[in-house]
């Protein structure tokens, strides 16, 4: 071979050389799919989900006609939790929030219509009870327990909406499966527990409508309640109470006005 082709084949040989070495360069700074796919999208994290509650499944409550007082009835069924804890003593614009609270749910239950079954449950100093069983023609009952609620210990809220929960599943059987029903709480505090039991008056089918009454803090039954009302003022609580019937047929919202 001649030292003339052997200059040309080694030119040759580098020529290649710097052509791989150009090309694996490139492709050591193509970045690979799932980072390009993902490198422009900002990243989610825990905190920015809400929960669901449409997601919360179903449980189907039992139904027997067979059983005494069961009949078919299209009642509207409304069971109120009253926060009467110790906070309640605090006042907001020279009035404790507990005698705000009561006169404007006072004057809500005026024009509610007597038909419609009203049930109380109360924690307050006398410790957590129902005080109105759920029931119709039962407004003057349900304004004498409001009037007897007095501030003290602690807020077993939690406990409270269970046991309003339960009282509703022993009147959707009652009725047959028919009829409206839901949840009404007017609360200041926070408590332990409150996601388990707002998922379990959910898996019931029962919607709570919840008034946050002067709460700083972000309250878990946000997430869970199908209305929530952050009340500020006794004239937010009254709007908040009007909202729980306002798409209903059974009540006049215009004819409620906090004095």
């Amino acid at each position: 071979m001649t030292k003339r082709r052997i200059n040309t084949l080694l030119i040759c040989w580098a020529g290649l050389m710097v052509v791989a070495l150009i090309v694996g360069s490139c492709e050591k700074k193509q970045p690979p799919a799932s980072q390009t796919s993902t490198s422009s999208s900002p990243r989610q994290t825990t905190n920015e989900r809400k929960h669901n509650i449409s997601d919360i499944e179903r449980i189907n409550i039992p139904l027997d006609s067979s059983l005494p007082d069961a009949e078919a009835a299209t009642t509207m069924n409304v069971y109120f939790i009253f926060d009467g804890s110790g906070s309640m003593n605090d006042k907001e614009g020279g009035i404790t929030k507990l005698d705000g609270a009561k006169k404007a749910v006072e004057e809500f239950i005026k024009y509610v219509p007597r038909d419609i079954n009203l049930g109380l449950f109360v924690f307050d100093s006398n410790g957590k009870r129902e005080v109105v069983p759920l029931g119709p023609n039962n407004h003057e009952r349900f304004l004498e327990a409001i009037k007897q609620i007095k501030a003290g210990g602690g807020t077993p809220l939690a406990g409270a909406i269970k046991a309003g929960s339960n009282k509703l599943i022993e009147q959707y059987k009652r009725q047959l499966g028919y009829g409206d029903y839901r949840l009404v709480v007017v609360t200041d505090g926070i408590a332990r527990n409150i996601p388990s039991a707002a998922i379990y008056a959910t898996q019931y089918g029962f919607p709570i409508y919840t008034i946050g009454l002067f709460v700083e803090e972000d309250h878990p039954l946000r997430e869970y309640s199908i209305s929530y009302k952050d009340a500020q003022s006794f004239e937010e609580l009254r709007q908040g109470l009007t909202e729980t019937l306002a798409e209903t047929e059974y009540f006049d919202p215009v004819e409620f006005e906090f004095e």
